[in-house]
């Protein structure tokens, strides 16, 4: 049971997250693309539990799903720019995980 909840909400979801959303812009997929924040909802939500990021926590798979729909508007360079802020996250949340 602990392994399936790291898988959900750990850094299998995340990568695997961003993976689908940079595979799915490479092949103009919107749908694989917005398959990508639905694997990043429940790695939003437990990180929207830390009062530091509460509320932009949520933010996270929406960026995602905005980058579908800038694939969808055949807008490929929008697409990548929204797909920055759960990168972002991504780095800072290794670097605390690796430095404690």
């Amino acid at each position: 049971m602990d392994l399936l909840v790291q898988i959900i909400f750990g850094w299998p979801a995340i990568l695997s997250s961003q993976v689908l959303s940079a595979v799915g812009i490479l092949k103009r997929k919107p749908w694989v693309v917005a398959l990508g924040g639905l694997l990043c909802v429940p790695f939003a939500f437990y990180l929207s539990g830390y009062q530091a990021v509460r509320f932009s926590a949520f933010l996270l798979p929406l960026f995602q799903f905005a980058s579908a729909w800038a694939l969808r508007a055949n807008r490929k360079i929008l697409a990548w720019i929204l797909l920055f802020p759960l990168a972002g996250v991504s780095v800072v949340l290794a670097y605390i995980v690796l430095t404690q």
